[in-house]
């Protein structure tokens, strides 16, 4: 709730519409909830700056894949789309998808990227499906339990 009590305004300011579409019995995540946030609201706040007068979709389910539980995260826009060559460049740090969309719509570039880099330390992945001024949909799959990481190798730094 959290995530769209932050996100609502953004996507109402352009006259948008939020829908939730939001599997049952989703259960508990074991994951680090401070990168969801962050990657939820860059996607949101982005299909929010890229869609007017449309809706913006939230849809969360789950799934099990060789024995893995995972949950995807899914933002589907009716905004301006993008273009094989935006796409090929868009987790790209500072990329947008050209230059006149950072003069119109503002932004540094990095959202995407930041979100992408999260969702993989996380075990999982972001990617995107987009046809130009047929929206884009962005999904975020991560597994329900953070992998756990061994430090192989690592020794304690100095005393602080």
């Amino acid at each position: 709730d959290d995530v769209l009590d932050t996100a609502r305004p953004l996507i109402e300011r352009n006259g948008n519409t939020l829908a939730l579409e939001v599997e049952s019995g989703l259960g508990d995540m074991n994951t680090d909830a401070v990168k969801v946030r962050q990657s939820l609201l860059n996607l949101l706040s982005n299909a929010a700056k890229f869609t007017s007068g449309g809706t913006i979709t939230l849809a969360v389910r789950t799934e099990q894949a060789d024995g893995v539980d995972w949950v995807e995260f899914e933002v589907r826009d009716t905004g301006i789309g993008m273009s094989a060559e935006q796409l090929a460049r868009l987790f790209k740090v500072f990329s947008q998808g050209d230059s006149s969309i950072t003069r119109r719509y503002g932004g540094t570039g990095l959202g995407l990227a930041i979100t992408r880099e999260f969702t993989r330390l996380m075990g999982g992945d972001t990617t995107v499906r987009s046809e130009l001024g047929a929206g884009s949909t962005f999904t975020i799959r991560l597994p329900m339990r953070l992998p756990i990481r061994e430090a192989k190798g690592r020794r304690p730094g100095p005393p602080m």
